[in-house]
């Protein structure tokens, strides 16, 4: 892969004619393959899933106990939107039966807002101190020295009381069905070991928040229904950690979070595969359509680039780690297919980006292109059009949403304009991931500042 790319860059200025945009072709031909095959296979994804809610819930599954959950929220300077999480967990159909907020060394005040609201007595306890609510019996609050999120999260679940252990950002809002989704899931499948919701994302207020939504609304459908696609074939390795569940014996096995890791969510669910191979029992790794909901999402330029970079460089570590399980058919499905798959997708962005700049290279060096590769760039617009948009007809179907008109044409808009936008933004954020990992340094920012609290908030 690497050899291809270099030669295709030689190409790019050696030759004339089509081979010159030879790197370009690589590309548009591997991603038209991928994408065609997702297509396909979500389609008959989505149709075993609606015939499986037709059907509802198995009776037998209904008789039985429902599993005891506990619901992780790691929070740092999140005064500002934790009241909102919190909230969305009081509406619950089903409520959690333990809601652990972990504080992380805040200092914007959240924990006095808790404790004024939730009437918290705090007592000492290893490694921090305990606080418990007399007005809601279920909401406990961890308070512990900033340490960071994977550790603040293994503090958690190794006192978490539930079964089955949820881990939700703060600005994570969900819909009232969703741990009831959860549990469902879990009660049916005794060997799911991993579940993931369904995530919309939210941006806040900025100049560039429509920007960034319109984007990233398309983004994560796509790649939520492609979630659903990979757990159809028992090979998904990523659930989101902003709204995850964790079978407790799970990350009991494989040791919970690993603090070192950039995408501690990433990274355990490829251990937690390879561990339960090893011991012959594999876990299943799903999706959840019920489970579903919002989360904040960047909405500037530095913020999407912080998070891109943080999350292509936390891929490439995770892949090098556990790259003895590529094409190993010891991992099944995972390791003969998806990690092969991932080791592509290593240089994918590469590809994309550097065909981008050859081309502009080319335009501005030749003033001209051949007829053919313009012919080939217009088939590659109209058979993105068409599979993006049944993308989002298949999402809506998954969800059981209608598809109003409005959507047809912002699903249009956003297919023509983000190869020439937002897609290069996806590109540059993944080869700043590259370089973070080559230099094995990662700054942290956080999505927001710490909110200014008045002191007369208590």
């Amino acid at each position: 892969m690497l050899g291809l790319l270099i030669f295709t860059l030689y190409a790019s200025f050696a030759f004339t004619g089509v081979a010159a945009w030879s790197i370009g072709l690589v590309y548009i031909a591997y991603d038209s393959v991928l994408l065609g095959f997702m297509a396909v296979s979500s389609q008959i994804a989505v149709v075993r899933e609606e015939q499986k809610r037709a059907r509802g819930v198995p009776s037998a599954v209904a008789r039985q106990p429902r599993p005891t959950l506990t619901v992780l929220i790691c929070a740092r300077n999140e005064r500002l939107v934790l009241p909102e999480c919190l909230r969305t967990l009081e509406a619950q159909t089903e409520p959690a039966d333990e809601i652990l907020v972990l504080d992380d060394g805040s200092t914007d005040r959240m924990v006095e807002w808790m404790t004024t609201t939730y009437g918290l007595v705090f007592a000492p306890c290893p490694g921090g101190s305990l606080g418990t609510s007399s007005r809601a019996p279920a909401v406990k609050v961890l308070c512990k020295p900033n340490s960071g999120k994977a550790d603040s999260l293994n503090m958690g679940w190794k006192r978490a009381l539930g079964e089955i252990i949820v881990t939700l950002d703060a600005d994570t809002s969900m819909e009232p069905g969703a741990l009831a989704a959860l549990r469902d899931s879990f009660a049916e499948d005794p060997d799911l070991g991993i579940a993931g919701g369904v995530l919309l994302p939210i941006c806040q207020r900025t100049p560039w928040a429509g920007f960034f939504q319109f984007f990233q609304t398309f983004e994560y459908a796509r790649g939520f229904l492609w979630r659903l696609t990979w757990s159809r074939y028992n090979m998904l390795v990523l659930v989101s950690g902003a709204f995850a569940a964790y079978r407790r014996g799970v990350l009991e096995s494989s040791g919970g979070f690993d603090v070192t890791s950039w995408v501690e969510d990433y990274e355990l669910t490829h251990r937690i595969y390879r561990d339960s191979f090893d011991a012959g029992h594999p876990v299943t790794v799903k999706i959840v359509a019920g489970a579903r909901a919002t989360t904040d999402a960047p909405a500037s330029v530095g913020m999407f680039f912080n998070q891109r970079r943080r999350w292509f460089a936390g891929f490439i570590a995770t892949h090098f780690k556990y790259r003895a399980m590529v094409g190993n058919a010891r991992y099944g499905a995972v390791g003969r297919y998806m990690m092969c798959i991932k080791t592509l997708d290593l240089l994918l962005p590469v590809y994309a980006f550097a065909s981008a700049v050859v081309l502009i290279v080319l335009l501005s060096v030749r003033h001209s292109l051949p007829v053919i590769i313009l012919e080939i760039i217009a088939l590659k617009l109209l058979f993105d059009l068409v599979l993006h948009a049944y993308s989002i007809i298949l999402y809506q179907r998954w969800l059981g949403a209608p598809f109003p008109r409005k959507l047809w044409v912002l699903s249009i808009g956003a297919t023509l304009s983000e190869p020439f936008v937002f897609q290069i933004m996806r590109q540059l954020g993944a080869i700043l991931g590259w370089i973070a990992f080559l230099r094995r340094r990662m700054d942290w920012a956080p999505q927001r500042p710490a909110l200014a609290v008045p002191a007369s908030e208590g």
